[in-house]
């Protein structure tokens, strides 16, 4: 099944204080494990965009919002932490 019109886009936010970037990607699987005793787990996952290649992975604009270039896949299954 292919929607075009849904937003499955993800985020998780860096810290500026450390210079960590803000990732992006987009979800492609949700997995739930129930146990017996009840315990629930949700898995995600997600493809990652490159956004440590400003210019080519990410721009800024000039209002300071964030494009990603949905090209530019993070080589990763995921987001590395400096």
């Amino acid at each position: 099944m292919s929607l075009k019109s849904q937003n499955s886009g993800v985020l998780v936010t860096g810290d500026k204080n450390t210079g960590n970037l803000d990732y992006s990607g987009v979800l492609t699987d949700i997995i739930e494990l129930s146990y017996s005793n009840g315990n629930d787990v949700i898995l995600f996952k997600c493809n990652w965009w490159d956004v440590y290649s400003k210019g080519k992975g990410y721009k800024e604009d000039k209002y300071g919002f964030i494009l990603i270039n949905s090209k530019r896949k993070l080589r990763t299954n995921e987001p590395c932490l400096s």
